[in-house]
């Protein structure tokens, strides 16, 4: 608690040399130990919600998922991303979104985020089911068991874990 706090009252002296500053209203100190777990204790940094939860070995260790509003706010630009390129062929279409795709991936594709990764797969597909039926006509172009083929021949990029196994994650 003592080194929190001297890091806490130190930490803005050495920020201001470079100019920076700390948010006072995002800047706070909080117990998050594994000798007092809780899904109450549990805080967002760079994108990501960190907490004590138990593996499947029984052990407590530190989960990372995407932060809520970070995921809230991926699906709704991918949702106008997609709505805005809809027109779009085929290939070209499903090349762009793999970029996006994968671009995500990366980024939050880390041990114990696979729930937020299918969300976003899952909400991404569905999204772009419904909007590439919209181009055209008033007919649909196509059913569900018609689309999962296509996504299939045209190779969406699928969500997967890209952080390397071994190897602690580092965030300073």
């Amino acid at each position: 608690r003592m080194d929190a706090l001297r890091f806490f009252h130190v930490m803005p002296k050495r920020l201001q040399k470079y100019g920076l500053e700390t948010a006072p209203d995002k800047t706070r100190i909080l117990r998050f130990s594994r000798f007092h777990p809780g899904l109450r204790r549990r805080f967002a940094f760079l994108g990501f919600e960190l907490y004590w939860q138990r593996d499947r070995r029984g052990e407590l260790r530190v989960m990372k998922r995407t932060a809520r509003k970070k995921l809230q706010g991926a699906k709704r630009r991918m949702k106008a991303w997609i709505r805005a390129n809809r027109h779009l062929p085929g290939r070209s279409f499903i090349k762009a979104l793999n970029r996006k795709l994968v671009g995500h991936y990366n980024y939050y594709g880390v041990r114990s985020n696979e729930r937020s990764l299918g969300s976003f797969f899952d909400f991404t597909v569905k999204c772009a089911y419904k909007w590439l039926n919209r181009r055209g006509g008033k007919r649909r172009s196509f059913n569900w068991s018609q689309f999962k083929v296509a996504l299939q021949k045209l190779n969406i990029a699928w969500p997967k874990v890209t952080e390397k196994s071994g190897k602690h994650t580092v965030f300073a």
